[in-house]
C-alpha cells in the first residue's frame, strides 16, 4: 500500500463513513485564535493548540496551589518546541519566575523557532526562556525529575498538512505511522524520566491516527505500570469541532 489511494483506502477503514466529511473538513483552512503576548507582532494559532496548552496551565496552576512550598520557581520543558505557537502559550501563562526550555533538533526549525519567540514575548518574558537543540529521546540520559510540567507536542503524520499538499502523499504508506510511533513512544518514555514525580506531562499530535496517539500512550501505561495515569485526554477533528484541529492531547501525571 502506497499512495494518495493507499492514504485515502487506509483511513476510511479507520473511520468508516465518518471519513468522507472528515478528509474534506481538513482540506480546508484551519480556524485560527489571534495571541496577543505582548510582542511585536500578533501570532495565530489554531485554537485547539491553544485549549491544548491551556490543558497544561491549568494542572501547572493545580500544582502551584496544593505544594507545600508554592513559591519555588516552576521549571517547564517544551520538547519539540518549533513552530513555537504552544510554547508562546505557555510562556505568556507561566508564573512571574518560571522558566521555559524550548527545544527543537533541527537546526532550521529552531532559528524559526528563536524568531517567533523573540517576535511575539516581550522582553521580560522573553529572557526566561531558553532555546536548545537536544534529541527529545535521549534527554532522559542528561537529566532526570528535573521539569515540573512537560509539552511534547510529537512529530507526526500531520494528514491534514499531507491533504492540502498532495505531492506529499507521493510515497505514504502505513509504515510511517509505524515509525513515528516508535519515535513517539521513546520521546514519550523520555519525558516520563525527566518530569518530576508529581508533575505533568501534555503529549499532543496533530494526527488522526490511534496508533500516533492513544497507541503511543497505552503504550507507556503498559510499559511504566504504577508510575503515570492519565488525566485528561481527547482529540478536535475539524469535521465536528468548527475546523479546528486535528489535535490529539493527552494530560498524563507521573506518581513514581
Amino acid at each position: 500500500m502506497r499512495g494518495p489511494e493507499a492514504f485515502d483506502t487506509y483511513y476510511a477503514t479507520l473511520y468508516g463513513e465518518r471519513w468522507p466529511a472528515l478528509r474534506d473538513a481538513m482540506k480546508q483552512p484551519a480556524s485560527h485564535v489571534e495571541l496577543k503576548l505582548g510582542g511585536s507582532r500578533t501570532y495565530f494559532l489554531d485554537a485547539a493548540s491553544v485549549a491544548a496548552a491551556d490543558l497544561m496551565i491549568g494542572a501547572l496552576r493545580t500544582n502551584t496551589e496544593t505544594s507545600a512550598n508554592p513559591a519555588t520557581p516552576q521549571r517547564l520543558l517544551d520538547l519539540c518546541a518549533a513552530p513555537g505557537g504552544k510554547a508562546l502559550v505557555l510562556a505568556a501563562h507561566m508564573g512571574e519566575h518560571a522558566t521555559l526550555t524550548a527545544n527543537e533538533r533541527s537546526a532550521a526549525r529552531r532559528a524559526r523557532l528563536k524568531t517567533v519567540l523573540d517576535e511575539h514575548l516581550p522582553a521580560d518574558v522573553r529572557s526566561r526562556v531558553h532555546v536548545t537543540g537536544h534529541d527529545a529521546t535521549k534527554w532522559c540520559l542528561y537529566e532526570k525529575d528535573a521539569y515540573d510540567a512537560i509539552l511534547l507536542d510529537a512529530p507526526c503524520s500531520s494528514e491534514r498538512h499531507l491533504l492540502q499538499n498532495p505531492a506529499h502523499l507521493t510515497d505514504w504508506s502505513p509504515a510511517r505511522s509505524k515509525q513515528l510511533a516508535q519515535r513517539q513512544y521513546a520521546m514519550l518514555a523520555s519525558a516520563l524520566d525527566v518530569v518530576k514525580i508529581g508533575g505533568c506531562i501534555l503529549y499532543s499530535t496533530c494526527s488522526i491516527n490511534p496508533q500516533e496517539n492513544e497507541g503511543v500512550v497505552e503504550r507507556l501505561l503498559a510499559k511504566r505500570k504504577g508510575r503515570v495515569g492519565v488525566c485528561h485526554a481527547a482529540i478536535t477533528l475539524p469535521d465536528q469541532q468548527d475546523n479546528q484541529g486535528p489535535l490529539y492531547a493527552c494530560l498524563l501525571k507521573r506518581y513514581g
